[in-house]
């Protein structure tokens, strides 16, 4: 596989080259919880499961408790109100251009001994139509891959790290690239949609996902890529850096024709940031601008938020509270007599806190565009304001347009 990585490699380099015309910066958002549900995002959706013995924790036990009938009942509903044309419209207006979507790999590739259940693809045929009408590019995300690349519940299914422990997970995951790429050649072919390899594969010591696993990975699913689009023809594809290797996988990226990295930046997900002041958080952001300039292939930032806490429902797992207040777990509060109580209620938020969350935006977004843009997780929430693009701009702490920026770094 890699003799035939490498051949392609050379072929394209010495070929026509034929890239699509992309957006100069890449400033957009992410249509997450919708192809790909996660507990925190809509929570109405697992409220049913609540008290039960059996308590859904991602989509693959939803599906699991559900059963498959009533499971594609509920999740075909969801799929036609989530997102909407209403959306696109509204994210246009904003100044976008660009959405990311996630989906999973059983969108394409479900086994009868899994219970995940399809009929993704026509909602995503869709979301693309009108991205094109509304003039924004479009980047598949493979959020989830077999037996999960991260354990984490947006992969599908919590719990243990078995995707790079089979070499069968890898290949089916290569496979179902390759169908999602030749689905949308045309699209692709037209400049209008470009390919992730996957979300947030967990490069940590002890998860079997090491640098050469992904890179081995990444150079299958390149090739498996250009083949179902066509020698000569050079589409835009996006790989993460697996958390750990933000220059090694730059540096390999760069020697593949018309490849980003893609890193997130959260200030959440540790006590030692839970506990930064305002003034921290601004400045661990604009700290991010070197970085992101000198990194050595264009970097997009295809995940970051507005969330200082984690002490949104469930963003920590089904029923599971937060590292902020003490309730995640045993954990001690990281902010002793701190409350989460008022987290998701906009009311509440007073003019202080609503210019600190208008500069961190516009900080990140300063610091993000020093390479090739940004990506903010999410588009909406039902309950989580600091994750929610289209209530952010309502409100007014995100610009619109985000190049109507007053704080900069």
């Amino acid at each position: 596989m890699k003799i035939a990585y490498f051949t392609l490699i050379t072929v394209l380099k010495l070929g026509a080259s034929l890239a699509a015309p992309l957006p100069d910066k890449i400033r957009g958002v992410n249509l997450g919880g919708w192809l790909l549900i996660e507990p925190w995002i809509t929570p109405s959706l697992f409220e049913q499961f609540l008290g039960k013995p059996n308590a859904a924790v991602d989509e693959f036990t939803f599906c699991q408790y559900l059963g498959k009938s009533e499971a594609y009942r509920q999740l075909q509903l969801h799929w036609g109100t989530w997102v909407t044309e209403v959306d696109f419209q509204k994210l246009a207006n904003y100044g976008l251009n660009t959405v990311r979507i996630p989906y999973g790999y059983w969108m394409v590739d479900s086994r009868e001994d899994e219970p995940y259940v399809q009929g993704q693809y026509p909602y995503l045929r869709q979301a693309v139509n009108w991205a094109i009408k509304y003039n924004m590019h479009v980047l598949l995300d493979l959020h989830g891959a077999p037996n999960s690349q991260n354990g984490f519940d947006n992969s599908g299914r919590v719990g243990s790290i078995d995707w790079p422990k089979d070499p069968q997970n890898i290949q089916r995951t290569v496979n179902v690239l390759a169908n999602v790429t030749a689905e949308f050649k045309n699209e692709i072919e037209g400049g209008n949609v470009s390919i992730q390899f996957l979300n947030e594969p967990f490069g940590v010591p002890n998860t079997g996902i090491t640098l050469q696993v992904l890179q081995d990975f990444y150079g299958q699913a390149y090739t498996a890529i250009h083949q179902a689009t066509g020698l000569g023809y050079q589409p835009l594809i996006v790989g993460h850096d697996g958390f750990s290797f933000f220059n090694e996988m730059g540096q390999f990226l760069s020697t593949m024709q018309n490849t980003v990295l893609d890193t997130h930046i959260y200030q959440v997900f540790d006590e030692n940031l839970l506990k930064f002041s305002q003034q921290q958080h601004l400045d661990m952001a604009c700290g991010e601008k070197q970085k992101m300039g000198n990194s050595p292939i264009r970097t997009v930032v295809g995940e970051w938020s507005l969330a200082t806490t984690d002490c949104t429902p469930w963003l920590n797992g089904f029923q599971k509270g937060a590292r902020y207040d003490g309730t995640y777990l045993t954990s001690s509060p990281v902010c002793p007599g701190c409350t989460c109580k008022d987290e998701g209620n906009v009311s509440t938020f007073n003019s202080a806190y609503r210019v600190f969350l208008r500069q961190y935006a516009e900080k990140q977004m300063d610091a993000y565009e020093a390479s090739y843009g940004w990506i903010f997780w999410n588009f909406k929430a039902e309950n989580a304001p600091q994750w929610n693009y289209i209530q952010g701009v309502e409100e007014g702490w995100i610009p619109n347009p985000p190049t109507n920026r007053l704080d900069r770094c």
